[in-house]
């Protein structure tokens, strides 16, 4: 199967293990192993092309939350370049040996997963709805709730992975590559970018959590700019199949 043609080698390998969401099933390795249902193997194609049509209207909505948040730190009084200095937590760690789980850049995504459970949990609490948004959301906040969720937990365990090789190769323990550290940083970033863009959809759907819903875009984007500082050459990092 390795060697059937179409497949492209390594694909899974910096993926964000959502196939139902992924427009390359169809030249995925893991994915034809793991699907058993033949029938599910002939629908890929159909599968594929409606998947892509959903992430160019999710790259729309990052271009939009991207403005939205420019706007409101305009509206309160930030300037751009206050706005840039806010974009790193704090300096990356002296010591190699520190624990990647307590570097600023995994904390901060660790916070952002505690912080969604909260809104949801807000939400929950002021409205009238008998049945909770998560499990019962309006249509039109259905995909960008998925997405929210999907990455929720997505995300720290990627910045952890890439700290941890990073701290390794700085050791010369050799655990990891730099492909390996910047494919990961790579991943990570995605997510955060697919995040920002579902919440810039949710903002303004709920007054009562406007504020927190704030709070949140400008967490991720702040993260988002220091994953960015953290690994400069995450973002050039070509993904098999993905990015060429």
């Amino acid at each position: 199967m390795a060697d059937e043609p179409g497949l492209i080698p390594g694909i899974y390998i910096y993926c964000d293990r959502w196939c139902e969401r992924c427009a390359f099933t169809s030249r995925c390795l893991q994915f034809r192993i793991e699907a058993e249902d033949l029938e599910r193997g002939n629908a890929l194609q159909n599968f594929d092309a409606m998947n892509l049509k959903f992430w160019q209207e999710m790259g729309k909505a990052l271009v939009q939350a991207m403005r939205l948040i420019r706007e409101i730190a305009a509206k309160e009084g930030i300037a751009p370049y206050d706005l840039q200095k806010e974009t790193v937590f704090s300096e990356p760690p002296e010591s190699l040996q520190r624990d990647a789980r307590e570097h600023p850049c995994a904390n901060a995504a660790l916070f952002y997963a505690g912080m969604v459970n909260e809104w949801f949990a807000a939400v929950d609490e002021l409205s009238e709805a008998e049945e909770s948004l998560l499990t019962h959301p309006p249509h039109t906040l259905e995909e960008p709730i998925e997405v929210i969720r999907h990455y929720q937990y997505f995300i720290y365990p990627k910045i952890v992975r890439a700290i941890e090789g990073g701290l390794s190769k700085k050791e010369s323990v050799g655990i990891e590559s730099d492909d390996d550290v910047c494919g990961t940083a790579k991943v990570a970033l995605i997510a955060i970018d697919r995040t920002l863009a579902a919440w810039s959809v949710l903002y303004g759907e709920y007054l009562a959590q406007e504020d927190s819903t704030l709070s949140i875009l400008l967490h991720l984007d702040r993260l988002r700019r220091s994953v960015e500082v953290a690994f400069p050459a995450g973002r050039s990092f070509v993904r098999p199949g993905f990015d060429g």
